[in-house]
């Protein structure tokens, strides 16, 4: 496969976003981290779909670039462009991407960002509805549809470099990394194991017919809002965001 996109995506936003781009294999990145999936050598363009989490990278995304791209000779991809999701400020998350591939010898070609609804729970204790949801949808459908225009047309745009972007580089690193989560299964849940299929770090698994969390959480809160009863518990929070795919979509394993 000559095109193709490198997406992760807890929730479905990305994902969203990745399925409108045309003439592109989608793969999860967690299919290249567990050695599923690997770049095709035909590949002369790829995409990196992502959601920005504390102002920078996602950890499974600095884990693709590490582990998967470095170990290949990249000298085919002519076109490498990202885009990014986010609910507030994107901050550095570009430029830290177009750090990383640097550093294993690939350049950037492209690089967007799109606010979406917000699934992150510390920021808004009460999950975004589906009028809210087809809200903020519509503000961005032209800044989406001129992205992939871009993309498709192989347009040059890098992201610029903020002048205190290793400081924000080391606070979104540190907030981000894997750790024991706050999140829990309480009583309503039934051992479904859907949870188990969409966690990205695979921090799920499920004993005595209940969810238990292990100590990798990226708090990404998929399981949360995907969990068909709404048996996940994070302190204060209320209702689930449904999303923009269906859950089956989102299934890592």
């Amino acid at each position: 496969m000559d095109s193709v996109i490198a997406v992760y995506s807890a929730t479905g936003n990305s994902l969203s976003i990745a399925k409108r781009i045309k003439g592109a294999e989608i793969h999860f990145i967690e299919e290249f981290l567990d050695g599923r999936y690997a770049l095709p050598e035909s590949t002369v363009r790829l995409g990196i779909v992502f959601p920005v989490y504390c102002f920078g990278l996602p950890f499974p995304v600095q884990r693709f670039i590490r582990d998967c791209l470095s170990a290949r000779d990249n000298s085919n991809l002519g076109y490498i462009y990202a885009v990014a999701t986010c609910s507030g400020l994107p901050l550095t998350a570009l430029s830290d991407l177009e750090t990383e591939l640097t550093g294993i010898g690939c350049a950037l070609s492209y690089g967007a960002t799109v606010k979406m609804p917000t699934a992150y729970l510390p920021l808004k204790k009460d999950a975004v509805g589906e009028i809210d949801t087809l809200a903020a949808l519509n503000k961005v459908q032209n800044k989406i549809e001129h992205i992939i225009d871009d993309i498709e047309n192989e347009r040059i745009m890098i992201p610029s470099r903020w002048v205190m972007r290793r400081f924000f580089r080391a606070l979104s690193r540190q907030a981000a990394a894997p750790r024991k989560g706050q999140l829990m299964a309480g009583d309503r849940c039934n051992g479904c194991g859907i949870c188990t299929h969409i966690c990205p770090m695979d921090n799920i698994r499920i004993e005595n017919g209940k969810a238990v969390m292990g100590d990798s959480c990226i708090s990404c809160f998929a399981c949360y809002h995907r969990c068909p009863p709404n048996a996940i518990i994070y302190p204060k929070a209320h209702g689930q965001y449904k999303g923009l795919v269906d859950t089956k979509e989102l299934f890592k394993r």
